[in-house]
């Protein structure tokens, strides 16, 4: 299992903008090569919190960006350090199709975003980036819950022109949520 190209297939799914469906095939890949009660544990765990304050740094961030007249906001968080977020305020942005993603470590400004604890101590624990299927399969899992709430809270967001983009930190590429001009 290469975590990779499931990383790949994954901001594929997210292109279709369902949500539940792209938690539920993660979390059903992830009970296939995974413990299946740590499965239902990252299951149940409650999102409601991680996404309120996730929101509200979101709404932050646009603001602050829309005021500079920066392009993009791009989340970032950090797997290995509490599931920590933050919000990059990026000034130029490139599509996908550009396939630079160097506009991202370009930001001037940043803006807290929520830790996940939880998922950290999972990661930690039961989860990695290498070539043991079940720790990929949490990860996978983790991953999918993290940016499913992420994309959540951007369909809650009044319209805005920036692009709207979100990565672990040291991923590549960059997941393009949002792109300039969407509504």
């Amino acid at each position: 299992m290469n975590i990779y190209d499931y990383l790949d297939r994954m901001n594929e799914d997210l292109q279709i903008g369902d949500w539940d469906r792209v938690e539920a095939k993660y979390r059903e890949l992830a009970q296939g090569v995974s413990d299946k009660k740590l499965v239902s544990r990252i299951e149940k765990i409650d999102m409601t919190e991680y996404k309120k304050s996730l929101y509200e740094a979101m709404r932050e961030a646009i603001e602050l960006a829309e005021s500079q007249s920066a392009q993009a906001i791009y989340f970032e968080y950090d797997v290995d350090n509490n599931w920590t977020g933050h919000f990059c305020i990026c000034p130029e942005y490139f599509p996908e199709t550009e396939e630079d993603d160097d506009w991202a470590s370009e930001w001037e400004e940043e803006v807290p975003g929520p830790t996940l604890g939880e998922f950290a101590k999972i990661y930690h624990d039961y989860g990695g980036l290498g070539d043991d299927a079940s720790k990929n399969g949490i990860t996978l899992y983790l991953i999918a819950r993290t940016v499913c709430t992420f994309c959540r809270c951007v369909d809650d967001l009044p319209p805005t022109r920036l692009a709207i983009c979100i990565a672990f930190h040291d991923q590549d590429p960059i997941w393009r949520i949002k792109e300039i001009g969407e509504e």
